[in-house]
């Protein structure tokens, strides 16, 4: 059975995009709860707010850190 590309990306690599999925994700349930504190007219907690306005970013960008990776290491690994 043939690994599939994140397995056999580099450590560094498959972390950036691990990470980045996570926090996306968790910035996300965030929202959805704010949201939901929102129409049901209750107070939010603060740290809800930093998470969904600092998880999105930090996120998305690791998930791009790991298309650099990949794009490095196909470069390299491309015949010329």
């Amino acid at each position: 059975m043939p690994a599939t590309t994140a397995s056999r990306q580099p450590l560094p690599a498959r972390l950036c995009l691990i990470l980045g999925v996570v926090v996306t994700a968790a910035s996300f349930v965030a929202l959805l709860v704010i949201l939901g504190f929102y129409f049901a007219g209750s107070s939010q907690h603060p740290q809800l707010f930093g998470t969904a306005l600092w998880g999105f970013p930090v996120g998305f960008t690791l998930m791009c850190l790991y298309v650099i990776f990949s794009l490095g290491r196909r470069r390299r690994l491309s015949p010329a």
